[in-house]
């Protein structure tokens, strides 16, 4: 008798524990496969049909799927090396209770590959007992970013809190907190938005910033979402930052960004794609060169005076609306006391006091640097705007380094709006100065550094083969067709021929430059200030 009495407590429990997983689990619906069109009908005959979304979540694999609730479609990642193959695909609708899902359209029959790169949109019905709707599905190759605001509005003048939905195949998914808030000054003319991301979580009553494992990019505690907007190829700033990135250290201050590629959707609507990028932190890369850097360094920004918006600005010895940004200054009564020594030297009119001085307080690897890759690049925008200038404190006296940010306009983009000519030497005054002068014996070291650069990052075939696999990261994903369809772009399927014209046309004439430059006993006409006119001397 006590032995029945405790199995049947026994199956009591069992039943109670079954009850709580139950109650406790939400009910996730598989997409079944496709079914014959007349089940399809059957199933249609027998409920009412209701325009309202039955599902408005999807997971394959416990991976979210975003959703474009205008057009009542969601997106699948799986990734780009699937060939005619699918994936295992495991497609699942949480918290969807007392809805049963059939694909009408059997993906099965095409290839993973095609449907991927041409968009192939795949029907899916959703039914209750009584109702029934349909919904589609996309699959894509690349990472999927979903931003929900809550309704809040994302302005330039204060951060609004968002909740961050990632995904990417064959990694784990992405649910964060997070603030958002519009960035750039001409971007902020245009539809497609630029935003600025900070990962974020409440520790001690305080909001703070915190990092993150992020799909397609790695750890990072901020993202920079780059539109691209007038950029139909969306390749010039992944190929600059990539190079920058073979150029600098990834522990260099002021070095190597991470960089990705994403399609967006900002509160269930598609933004379409979005180059993901590594913001520089002033403060942190200040941290990189050492703690006591915080006390005694200042960075600056040169930048383009009618789009500066709210931080301080002196203005440019000689250059109409070009100035000097403040950046990062310990000095709060003097904040622009570490660009002093640099506004005194680019005025000086004696070329031996201006010679001697240059050699003291600049870090003329950097400034080559710098100076070198704007013009591999034909970087139209990083001279008088877009590059920043580190007064870095020494026991001689302060020293300036220099590094690139925003490296959009390059690659003879926009080169009718912006008025450059891309055989033209791009004009860095100081340097070019330097090098016309022959201070230091510059002119051999800029040969020697061109030559190393030419070697390795402005290398025909290598140059090449990065933009053969943008071209497939682009085309063969569905993002920029996408991106296409959404801002009416012409580009469907990436076409990188503008870039590799410029290269033809334009390391050649550096090429020619420099051994100009290097076999030169005096001035040398592309250095000229007759030149500075037009940004820089002719090549040819």
């Amino acid at each position: 008798m006590l032995r029945i009495k405790l199995l049947g407590m026994m199956a009591a429990l069992a039943l109670a524990l079954a009850a709580v997983l139950v109650l406790a689990s939400p009910y996730a619906p598989v997409i079944g496969p496709a079914q014959d069109i007349e089940a399809i009908w059957a199933i249609e005959d027998a409920r009412e049909y209701t325009e309202q979304a039955l599902v408005t979540r999807l997971e394959n694999h416990g991976v979210p799927l975003a959703y474009d609730a205008a057009e009542n479609t969601f997106y699948c990642t799986l990734g780009m090396e699937n060939g005619e193959n699918w994936p295992d695909i495991h497609l699942t609708a949480p918290d969807a209770r007392d809805v049963s899902l059939v694909f009408v359209d059997d993906y099965s029959y095409d290839w993973c590959a095609d449907a991927i790169r041409d968009g192939y949109s795949y029907e899916v019905m959703a039914y209750t007992d009584t109702e029934y709707a349909y919904f589609n599905i996309v699959f894509t190759g690349l990472t999927q970013l979903c931003l929900d605001t809550a309704g809040g509005e994302i302005s330039t003048d204060a951060d609004t809190p968002v909740r961050v939905t990632m995904g990417a195949w064959g990694e784990a998914p992405l649910h964060a907190s997070a603030r958002i808030h519009l960035r750039g000054a001409s971007a902020l003319l245009f539809e497609k938005k630029n935003y600025k991301l900070e990962f974020t979580r409440e520790r001690g009553g305080e909001e703070k910033k915190i990092q993150q494992n992020v799909p397609g990019f790695g750890r990072a505690d901020e993202l920079v979402l780059l539109p691209c907007w007038h950029d139909e190829t969306k390749m010039r700033d992944m190929l600059n930052w990539t190079l920058w990135n073979e150029i600098a250290a990834d522990t260099e201050p002021f070095g190597a960004r991470k960089t990705g590629y994403a399609e967006v959707f900002l509160n269930g609507e598609y933004l379409g794609l979005y180059m993901m990028l590594e913001p520089v932190n002033v403060v942190k890369e200040l941290g990189l060169a050492g703690e006591n850097r915080l006390l005694t360094d200042s960075v600056y920004r040169t930048a383009a005076l009618n789009f500066s918006r709210d931080r301080e600005y002196v203005r440019h010895p000689y250059r109409d609306n070009a100035g000097y940004e403040l950046y990062y200054s310990p000095n709060a009564k003097a904040p622009f006391a570490g660009l002093d020594a640099y506004l005194e030297l680019v005025q000086m009119e004696s070329d031996e006091a201006f010679a001697a001085r240059a050699m003291e307080i600049l870090d003329v690897d950097s400034m080559l640097r710098q100076h070198l890759f704007v013009q591999g690049c034909a970087l139209a925008d990083n001279i008088f705007n877009n590059m920043y200038i580190w007064a870095q404190a020494t026991q001689r006296g302060v020293m300036y380094r220099f590094a690139p940010w925003d490296l959009d306009l390059s690659w003879g983009l926009e080169r009718e709006s912006v008025g450059e000519e891309y055989q033209n030497w791009m004009y860095f005054p100081v340097s070019d100065r330097l090098m016309n002068l022959d201070a230091g014996g510059i002119r051999q070291k800029a040969y020697d550094m061109w030559q190393q650069m030419r070697a390795t990052i402005f290398n025909e075939e290598a140059m090449q083969a990065r933009l053969a696999e943008y071209t497939r990261l682009l085309g063969e994903s569905g993002a920029l067709m996408r991106d296409a369809w959404r801002w009416g772009g012409e580009m469907s399927y990436p076409d990188p021929i503008e870039l590799i014209s410029v290269t033809a046309m334009r390391w050649p004439l550096i090429d020619e430059a420099m051994e100009t430059l290097i076999a030169a006993e005096g001035p040398v006409d592309f250095l000229t200030q007759t030149n500075y006119e037009v940004k820089g001397g002719a090549l040819r």
